[in-house]
């Protein structure tokens, strides 16, 4: 929806790309987004980036693997991808369903779905800290459902209050332990920096 364009933009100028009507209108409201691309990625266009910002966008595409050939194809030599995805297929649920996933990751299968174009930088997961909450929080809602069939597919996260802010605060905490070159060996998402050849 576009809550991550003022952030890039310190960096640059940013170019944005989403199929979803209310996440166009968002980002045309936000203000920030240069152009908004508003067709389905491999789409056809005639530029070439710095960097390119797949962030969680990449389980929401059923042919990843072309995605990331077009990825490859928009950079610049030198340039850079920045992605992030959802770990671990173990963990797929109606609430992957909900948000319209096609697949979770491990660090391996993502690194090995990059084209030889791309080079790894550095992979790693992140939502380290939360994990085992996060988990116990998934297994607990997914019984739930299954007893109580008739409610949402999306599992409810607190966006406000305390809780909301204790979460924030151990991702602070992870951030700056991860700036410090910390490569948490499992997690609940991925990251990846790759460059372009």
């Amino acid at each position: 929806m576009g809550q991550n364009l003022p952030a890039l933009a310190a960096f640059g100028a940013v170019d944005a790309s989403e199929v979803n009507p209310a996440g166009q209108r968002a980002i045309a409201a936000g203000g920030v987004a240069r152009a908004l691309y508003t067709d389905p990625v491999p789409f056809a266009l005639d530029h070439r980036y710095d960097v390119l910002c797949a962030l969680d966008v990449l389980e929401h595409i059923e042919d990843d693997r072309a995605a990331l050939d077009w990825v490859r194809d928009h950079l610049r030599p030198g340039g850079i991808l920045v992605a992030t995805v959802p770990a671990y297929p173990w963990l797929f649920s109606a609430h992957d369903r909900a948000l319209h996933h096609f697949r979770r990751y491990t660090r391996a299968s993502f690194a090995a779905a990059l084209p030889a174009e791309l080079r790894l930088v550095t992979a790693a997961y992140f939502n380290h800290l939360l994990f085992p909450v996060a988990v116990a929080a998934r297994g607990a809602w997914s019984l739930e459902r299954r007893f109580a069939p008739g409610q949402g597919g999306k599992q409810a996260s607190p966006r406000s209050g305390p809780l909301a802010a204790a979460l924030g605060a151990v991702l602070d905490v992870e951030l700056a332990l991860v700036a410090r070159g910390y490569r948490p060996a499992w997690g609940l998402s991925v990251f990846c920096v790759a460059a372009r050849s």
